[in-house]
C-alpha cells in the first residue's frame, strides 16, 4: 500500500511538472506565431533608438521554397543614410503546431551596396516564415522582425 502511494505522488508531481512544461511552451509558440498574424508587407521595420533594417529583395516578402538569398539594408534613421553594422544576425524561423518552431541557417554576407547585406538560407516548407535580424553592433544597437510568405 505504501509503495501504491509512493507511486501515485510520483505520478502527480510529474504529471504536474509536464503540465508547466507544456503550458510554457505552448505560450512560447503562440508568441512567436503572432507576429505571422501580421502583414507580410511590412517592408521596413525602423528601430527606436539605433539603425532601422529594411528588407529590400523581396520586395513583397513572398520567397520561393528552397534556396533564397534576401537583401537587407541597415539605414541610420537620422540621416536616412546607408550604414556599416559590425555584426547582423539573422534566425529565420516558422511556428508549427504543437511542436518546437521550425528552424534554418542563414549566411550573412555584405551586399553590392553599403549598408546593403545578403542572407542566404534554404527555406524547406512552404507557409509562413519569420525573419529576425538583429544588429550585435554595440555602437549602432536595432532590430527588426519580417513575416516571409514562403510558396
Amino acid at each position: 500500500m505504501k509503495k501504491v502511494l509512493f507511486l501515485l505522488a510520483i505520478v502527480g508531481v510529474l504529471s504536474t511538472a509536464c503540465g508547466n512544461a507544456n503550458q510554457a511552451e505552448t505560450e512560447a509558440t503562440e508568441a512567436a506565431a503572432a507576429p505571422a498574424a501580421e502583414s507580410t508587407e511590412a517592408a521596413e521595420a525602423p528601430a527606436e533608438e539605433g539603425v532601422a533594417i529594411a528588407l529590400v529583395t523581396p520586395e513583397d516578402a513572398t520567397v520561393p521554397m528552397g534556396d533564397a538569398e534576401l537583401v537587407l539594408q541597415v539605414v541610420d534613421p537620422a540621416t536616412n543614410e546607408p550604414v556599416e553594422v559590425e555584426n547582423l544576425e539573422v534566425d529565420l524561423s516558422m511556428p508549427m503546431d504543437g511542436m518546437d518552431p521550425m528552424t534554418t541557417m542563414a549566411v550573412v554576407e555584405p551586399g553590392a551596396e553599403a549598408g546593403q547585406y545578403k542572407v542566404m538560407t534554404n527555406l524547406g516548407m512552404e507557409g509562413m516564415w519569420i525573419m529576425e535580424v538583429k544588429s550585435a553592433d554595440a555602437a549602432m544597437p536595432g532590430e527588426a522582425t519580417f513575416n516571409l510568405d514562403v510558396k
